[in-house]
């Protein structure tokens, strides 16, 4: 199993790496890297990297640097219309893995954990302008169902002790976009100069 450290050194290879490719929305980043890189990227990593185009700007820069450990997982349709994912917390880890989940729209989520680390921790969730929150005893798991109806971005994270500062911090992303009703009147605003 890989240490933070070097998994930290793994992600800057990478975005090294792709960083001349990123302007080039909508392609397999990982199919543009050496052989040699390539084979060091866990799927998740590779997923992760693939779905950058996908987000603006400003958003892409937070997923980037908060999430990247972690990898990216897209929510998978059941027959009875529920979206499903599974997060693990692996041992001797403070982290989602995957970090980021992906909904193609809005809707029910189902999210499977399990708690593989030595620790007891939690998940607090969003649902629907609400919370929830599941207990994650040490080498247990459990199943939340959320309501998550409107795109955008829903932040979870562990609520024991200081595990979100330490890196139990997750994302859910529903795409879509908002109905014409919700929307505000008025101009695209500019976002801050990059640097």
């Amino acid at each position: 199993m890989r240490t933070g450290h070097g998994r930290i050194i793994q992600l800057a290879a990478l975005l090294g790496a792709t960083a001349v490719s990123l302007s080039l929305a909508g392609c397999e980043y990982a199919g543009l890297l050496r052989p040699s890189v390539l084979s060091q990227l866990d799927p998740l990593v590779a997923r992760l990297v693939n779905e950058m185009p996908e987000l603006d700007a400003q958003n892409e820069s937070t997923v980037a640097e908060l999430y990247a450990l972690g990898g990216l997982e897209h929510a998978q349709p059941g027959p009875d219309g529920v979206m499903r994912a599974e997060i693990t917390v692996p041992e001797f880890h403070m982290l989602w893995t995957p970090a980021i989940i992906v909904m193609p729209q809005g809707g029910p989520l189902e999210l499977r954990f399990s708690n593989y680390d030595q620790s007891s921790h939690a998940a607090y969730l969003p649902h629907n302008g609400g919370r929830q929150m599941l207990e994650l005893p040490v080498g247990a798991g459990g199943i939340a169902r959320l309501n998550l109806d409107a795109p955008g971005l829903y932040w979870f994270g562990c609520p024991v002790g200081d595990h979100v500062g330490r890196g139990m911090l997750g994302l859910i992303i529903v795409k879509g976009s908002a109905p014409a009703e919700a929307r505000l009147d008025r101009p695209p605003q500019p976002l801050p100069p990059s640097h």
